[in-house]
């Protein structure tokens, strides 16, 4: 009987070991630069490129090697199509990836948003729209459509959280989950 447990455990080590093993034409979601970004996987790596995988991004025209351990399968597509929760928006800053700067809030309420600052002190008011086809939170007025915040909304973590881009290395988080 110790040999079948023992056995067991190895074989459960090796699937850790050996991480996900993607094939060419899954469908992910790679970490980069700060976010996850949807892909597909278009090449596995050999050589110096083992453990690599090349993602085709979906939105974008290049694509990009990618480590496995920054790579999961895109789980759950029927998810998209929920819109941006009302509720408060941490605003993060990514100039380092791992070390994210907190410069301020905002909140969504029914078309309506507020920004604060990192203090919690209101600094500006707007109106947006979220359009369901590009899944992107448009911006009508106040601070943000003055700053051409460009708004691509994505869903984490099966729905817990959800992200409004606002630029290249800024985003809103809000996390059902999170503490602020």
């Amino acid at each position: 009987m110790k040999n079948i447990y023992l056995l067991i455990l190895l074989q459960l080590l090796s699937l850790v070991v050996l991480g996900q093993n993607f094939k060419v034409g899954d469908k992910v979601e790679a970490y980069n630069s700060g976010a996850w970004y949807k892909g597909t996987i278009s090449q596995i790596g050999a050589n110096s490129y083992k453990g690599y995988y090349y993602v085709q991004w979906e939105k974008y025209s290049q694509g990009q090697w990618i480590k496995e351990t920054n790579i999961r399968l895109y789980k759950n597509a029927t998810i998209n199509s929920i819109a941006p929760r009302n509720g408060i928006y941490i605003i993060l800053s990514y100039g380092n990836p791992t070390n994210p700067i907190r410069i301020g809030y905002f909140d969504l309420i029914n078309g309506q948003y507020n920004y604060y600052n990192a203090a919690k002190k209101i600094i500006g008011k707007g109106s947006f729209t979220y359009n369901a086809n590009n899944k992107t939170v448009v911006w009508t007025s106040g601070p943000f459509k003055d700053a051409k915040w460009n708004g691509v909304f994505e869903i984490d973590r099966e729905g817990k959280t959800h992200k409004i881009r606002l630029n290249n290395s800024t985003i809103g988080v809000n996390s059902t989950d999170s503490y602020e």
